[in-house]
C-alpha cells in the first residue's frame, strides 16, 4: 500500500467571490471585569416542532448578537447593565419574537417561532421581472450598506472531519475592519484577537487536509461587497432567474429569487436563492450551492493542491450569507460554508470522506472610530487558520464572548480543546 505521511490538500474558498416564551437564564458571571448573564435557548417551529437553525439572536440597541446552531440551540451573553433590554429572535420565514430576561425560567426551555405566512394575493398581483429586482438590488447598494468603515467583532469556528472523526476543531474571536461599500477597492482587514484549537492527527494518517482562507470568508462571502460571478451585473446574462414568491425575513417582506446557470455556460457553477427586501431592495440573505452537473468544474476550482495521482472529488458545497438591518443600514451578520469531498489513493479499495464546516457570526458592531490595521498584521488569502490560531490562545478570555453554541456532535471535540489548553497551562 502506498503511504505518504501528511500529504497536504489546500482548499481555497476565496475563489467564490473572486471567480465566480422561554429561555434559560444562568447565574451572573464575571470575565475581564465585565458582568453578564448567560442565556441558553432551543428554538423550534410551532408548525412541525423542528429546530430552527441559524436563527439570529441579538439586541438591537447594543448591536450584539449570535446565531442558533444546526440543532436550533444558542448561547447568548447579555451585559448586566443592559439586562432590561429585549432579546430579539429572528429567522427566515418566521415572525420576529421579543423576549425579556424577567420572563425567563431557570430551566432550558424552548422558544417557539410562528411561521410568517404571506398571502398568496400579494405574490400574484405583483408581476415583477426578477432580473429587474437584481438590478435594483445592485443599484441600491450605496444606500443600503455602510457608507463609512466600521469595526466588527466576530466569532469564527472551523471544523474538519475525516469519515466519522474530527481531525481539527478551532475557533477564534476576530477583530474586523469592514471597509465602506462605496469603495469596493478598499479591502476589509481581519485579525485574530483570541483563539484555540484541537487536533487529532494519527501518525499513520496519509492525508492532512488544510483549509485556506479561513476567517477571511467573513469578508469574501459578503457578496454585496465582493460580487464576483454571482452578483456582478455583467454576469447576470449567464443565469436564469425566477421569482418564487414573497417570504418573511425578520418581520420584513422579502422577494425570493432563484438563480441557476444557463446550460450554455460551463464557467458558472453555482445556483441558489437570493432574498431581496421588498422596501429597500437590499440583499438580506443568500443561499448558494454547486450545481450537480458542475461538480467537476467546481472541484478543479476549489482544490488548490493535491498529491500526484490522488483522486479527490467534491461531493457537495453549500454557502450561506445573511445580513441584519440596524437602523436604516444593512450589515453582514452570518456566513457558513459546508464542503464534502471523497478522497481515494490509486489501487486502494476504500476511500475517505472529508467534511469541512466554516462559520462566522458578527457579535458586535462599532459604527464610529474604525481604524484600519496594517496589512502585514492581518490575515492573508493564503492563511491557514489551524496553523496560526495557536499563537492567540488564552484560556481565561472566553467568559464574556458571544459564541456559537457547539452542536452535540462536536461537543466532545470542543471539550478536547479545553483539556489540551489546560495541560499546556500546567506545563508553563
Amino acid at each position: 500500500m502506498r503511504v505518504i505521511k501528511h500529504s497536504v490538500f489546500i482548499f481555497v474558498m476565496l475563489c467564490l467571490a473572486m471567480n465566480f416564551s422561554h429561555l434559560r437564564a444562568a447565574s451572573i458571571q464575571s470575565a475581564d471585569s465585565l458582568e453578564f448573564i448567560s442565556v441558553r435557548g432551543f428554538i423550534i417551529s410551532s408548525e412541525n416542532q423542528e429546530p430552527v437553525v441559524f436563527a439570529s439572536v441579538f439586541m438591537d440597541s447594543l448591536n450584539i448578537g449570535t446565531v442558533s446552531n444546526s440543532e436550533g440551540k444558542f448561547l447568548f451573553k447579555v451585559p448586566l447593565p443592559y439586562r432590561h433590554l429585549p432579546i430579539v429572535v429572528s429567522s427566515l420565514g418566521f415572525k420576529k419574537k421579543y423576549l425579556y430576561l424577567s420572563d425567563l425560567t431557570d430551566e432550558l426551555n424552548s422558544i417557539i417561532l410562528e411561521p410568517a405566512i404571506i398571502p398568496i394575493e400579494e405574490v400574484t398581483i405583483k408581476r415583477i421581472d426578477p432580473l429587474n429586482l437584481m438590478n435594483l438590488m445592485v443599484r441600491n447598494i450605496n444606500v443600503n450598506y455602510p457608507h463609512t468603515p466600521v469595526t466588527m467583532t466576530g466569532f469564527y469556528r472551523e471544523a474538519i472531519k475525516k469519515n466519522r472523526n474530527y481531525i481539527s476543531v478551532g475557533e477564534a474571536v476576530l477583530d474586523i475592519y469592514k471597509a465602506s461599500y462605496r469603495r469596493l477597492n478598499d479591502l476589509d482587514r481581519i485579525q485574530i484577537h483570541k483563539g484555540r484549537k484541537s487536533q487529532n492527527i494519527h501518525k499513520n494518517d496519509t492525508i492532512l487536509m488544510k483549509f485556506q482562507g479561513g476567517p477571511l470568508l467573513t469578508s469574501t462571502l459578503d457578496l454585496v461587497k465582493n460580487p464576483g460571478v454571482i452578483l456582478s451585473r455583467d454576469e447576470f446574462q449567464f443565469y436564469d432567474y425566477t421569482l418564487d414568491g414573497i417570504v418573511d425575513v425578520g418581520g420584513r417582506e422579502t422577494y425570493l429569487v432563484h438563480f441557476s446557470p444557463k446550460k450554455s455556460s460551463s464557467y458558472h457553477t453555482y445556483e441558489g436563492n437570493i432574498y431581496i427586501d421588498l422596501e429597500t431592495y437590499a440583499l438580506v440573505n443568500l443561499k448558494i450551492l454547486v450545481s450537480k452537473d458542475k461538480i467537476e468544474e467546481a472541484t478543479r476550482v476549489l482544490v488548490k493542491k493535491k498529491p500526484p495521482g490522488f483522486d479527490i472529488r467534491l461531493q457537495d458545497a453549500k454557502y450561506l450569507v445573511s445580513y441584519r438591518m440596524i437602523g436604516n443600514i444593512w450589515y453582514v451578520n452570518y456566513t457558513r460554508v459546508e464542503l464534502s469531498f471523497r478522497c481515494k489513493w490509486p489501487k486502494k479499495l476504500f476511500s475517505s470522506n472529508f467534511f469541512i464546516v466554516s462559520e462566522s457570526v458578527i457579535t458586535d458592531i462599532e459604527t464610529v472610530g474604525a481604524t484600519k490595521p496594517r496589512a502585514r498584521e492581518s490575515l492573508k488569502k493564503t492563511s491557514v487558520f489551524s496553523e496560526e490560531v495557536s499563537s492567540f490562545e488564552d484560556i481565561d478570555y472566553w467568559g464574556s464572548s458571544n459564541v456559537i453554541e457547539p452542536e452535540s456532535s462536536i461537543q466532545e471535540a470542543i471539550s478536547k480543546i479545553s483539556k489540551k489548553l489546560n495541560r499546556k497551562e500546567e506545563r508553563r
